[in-house]
């Protein structure tokens, strides 16, 4: 947003348009773009947003819509709501009767409280490649089902990162971050039209009934914290012994992981070995597998298991349309109007309900009122 606001300043214009200018800046550099709007002099400035108190501080005129008619009120923001009481609704929370239900995760496994951590980071640093100090330095968090955790600092202290390491986004350069194995998490970027960018001549019913074809996520599958590591590669060639009935020990080569049942006290995964038959498969334990380099499988797994524990409601254009009501976008405007026509406000819905379609236990969300009013 901040380069986007420095190449419109370089232009010198006589008219400067901004859509939604204060989405993704922290306070001081609000302040920072009220002082430098109001200090122009023979500039015009077109201004859509819905932050109250930047529109008080820097409009002169409010154009509302009213009755397919464009009408001119001469102040503020709060001069134009004592003309137009019922327009307060608009940004005052206490005016707005709408409300939004996000769908109940049910039950997760072993988890016999709200104060026990689902997630966890632990000892976590990150650091760009190229860049010369880390973006995050040593960071220890957890997440219950009884949290509503804030992640707060200026702009560029790293919280987006801290966020993408946590969903798997981005993979940590040292310390570990765990997830309980079926739990759901549904997450929503900071440029949250990236999730939908390429699906734009979709419906939303269109596009949640095939982001989630097939009973997985087609989001998850992408992620950095997915791919496996040299490393990881070189540990998977190796040679395992193993007692065989009637033959004694033999070593062998793991070729994938098939599937995942649940042991007395964790989960243990169905190996397949190279050049063997499926009668040869073998269960082992989920912290050998970790050691053999087979993380970004166990993973896998993990999730698509979790999503199937999810997906208990049909995949079906009704469902989805219910859903999406849920979260405040209407059926006329979910199957019947493609993505690219919708406004900010109303894709964010879209992309809120689509991250929330799974039944998530968690719900990350990164400047989630961007476009909302």
């Amino acid at each position: 947003m901040k380069l986007s606001l420095a190449e419109a300043m370089l232009r010198k214009a006589d008219i400067l348009m901004l859509d939604e200018p204060t989405n993704h800046l922290d306070v001081g550099n609000v302040a920072w773009l009220e002082n430098y709007l109001n200090g122009l002099h023979n500039v015009t400035c077109m201004i859509v947003s819905h932050d109250s108190g930047f529109l008080d501080n820097v409009a002169t005129n409010i154009i509302h819509y009213e009755n397919r008619k464009l009408v001119t009120y001469k102040g503020n923001l709060s001069e134009f709501i004592k003309c137009k009481p019922e327009a307060k609704s608009y940004y005052d929370l206490g005016a707005v009767v709408d409300e939004w239900t996000l769908p109940n995760p049910g039950f997760l496994d072993g988890v016999k409280t709200k104060g026990k951590a689902i997630v966890k980071m632990t000892n976590v640093s990150f650091q760009y490649p190229g860049s010369e100090k880390k973006q995050i330095d040593n960071v220890t968090l957890g997440v219950s089902l009884g949290s509503r955790v804030a992640v707060v600092g200026p702009n560029g202290a790293g919280k987006s990162t801290c966020i993408k390491l946590l969903t798997g986004e981005l993979k940590p350069t040292s310390g570990v971050v765990w997830k309980h194995q079926n739990m759901r998490l549904a997450y929503l970027a900071q440029h949250a039209f990236h999730h939908i960018e390429n699906k734009l001549d979709l419906t939303p019913v269109q596009y949640i009934l095939q982001r989630y074809e097939g009973g997985i996520d087609k989001e998850d599958v992408t992620k950095v914290g997915r791919e496996t590591t040299e490393e990881e590669e070189a540990l998977q060639k190796s040679k395992i012994e193993i007692s065989v009935e009637g033959a004694g020990k033999e070593k062998r080569v793991i070729d994938r992981i098939v599937q995942r049942r649940k042991a007395k006290n964790n989960y243990e995964y169905l190996v397949r070995w190279q050049n063997k038959n499926a009668e040869d498969d073998t269960w082992m334990e989920r912290e050998k597998l970790m050691a053999l380099g087979f993380r970004a499988q166990i993973l896998r797994i993990d999730e698509q298991e979790a999503v199937k524990l999810g997906l208990m409601r049909p995949l079906i254009t009704s469902e989805v349309e219910k859903h999406l009501k849920n979260l405040g976008l209407d059926p006329e405007f979910a199957t019947h109007n493609r993505m690219r026509g919708l406004s900010g406000g109303q894709k964010v819905k879209v992309v809120l309900a689509a991250a929330t379609w799974n039944l998530p236990h968690v719900i990350v969300l990164d400047e989630p009122t961007n476009y909302l009013d």
